[in-house]
């Protein structure tokens, strides 16, 4: 099993990320606290650290009008990796979702998607990444868009995770197989899931795509899922009892496991 680290977002929070605030220049305005964070995760056994890039896509960073910062961002998240960790780990430049829809759904088009992430993946490619990471993905035709635009812009080892509900699909529902047979087709290198439910919602997930692609499959569930406490986002699941579904993915056949929202390096 190689092991990849966990939740950045809700860690950074409990470092004083306020909201409304932009996770991703940590990298630049607060590199020690990310670089804790990485050092963190390594020292629990991550063999792969992902880069604090999650929402570092030009069309992401617009909302907090930073996207001239997407080189500067990427190169300062490859490094703070490297210093946290020097060459013990390999580094997955993190990719995540722009929040909007691919036309006819949404206003979004194809090409333009396309352009978003190959900026990001050059960025990263550039930094020093040794392979690029798209995550928490919930429509498919954007997860082939970035899928696109990383093989175009690098030659590094594409990781592809989609985000599936309660019911096992989508938001716009697609399921698992599918999913995996039009990754694989496309030149995934390692293909999977992540957030939105917990570790005993993605086993069913696990199973049917470990049974379509020979490709490596990667797992990176929240610690459960999220409620709401006195105001507050809780997710319930401690580390014994998230880590004790390790050996039943193991034994699917998942081969990459790690964490998201909620996980810690614990």
């Amino acid at each position: 099993m190689i092991l990849f680290d966990g939740g950045m977002g809700t860690m950074l929070q409990k470092f004083g990320l306020e909201a409304g605030s932009c996770p991703d220049y940590y990298n630049i305005s607060h590199p020690d606290v990310v670089q804790q964070i990485h050092r963190a995760y390594m020292e629990a056994g991550s063999q792969f650290i992902t880069t604090n890039t999650f929402g570092s896509s030009p069309l992401k960073l617009a909302d907090y009008d930073l996207s001239d910062k997407v080189e500067e961002i990427a190169a300062a998240a490859v490094r703070n990796v490297r210093a946290a960790c020097g060459d013990k780990v390999k580094v997955a430049g993190d990719m995540g979702p722009t929040g909007k829809f691919i036309k006819p759904i949404g206003d979004l088009s194809f090409d333009e998607t396309c352009e978003n992430y190959y900026r990001l993946a050059k960025a990263l490619a550039q930094a020093g990444a040794d392979c690029l990471i798209i995550e928490t993905i919930i429509d498919i035709q954007e997860m082939k868009a970035a899928l696109i635009a990383a093989k175009e812009a690098a030659s590094l080892p594409v990781i592809c995770q989609m985000t599936y509900s309660e019911d096992g699909r989508t938001i716009p529902g697609t399921d698992p197989v599918t999913a995996t047979i039009l990754l694989d087709a496309m030149g995934a290198d390692v293909i999977g899931a992540n957030c939105s439910v917990g570790p005993d919602k993605l086993l069913e997930a696990a199973r049917q795509m470990v049974s379509v692609t020979n490709k490596p499959v990667i797992i990176q569930p929240n610690a459960g899922m999220p409620v709401l406490e006195n105001g507050e986002t809780r997710f319930p699941l401690g580390p014994e009892e998230f880590a004790s579904y390790a050996p039943e993915f193991a034994k699917i056949g998942v081969s990459h496991l790690g964490g998201c929202c909620g996980t810690t390096p614990d």
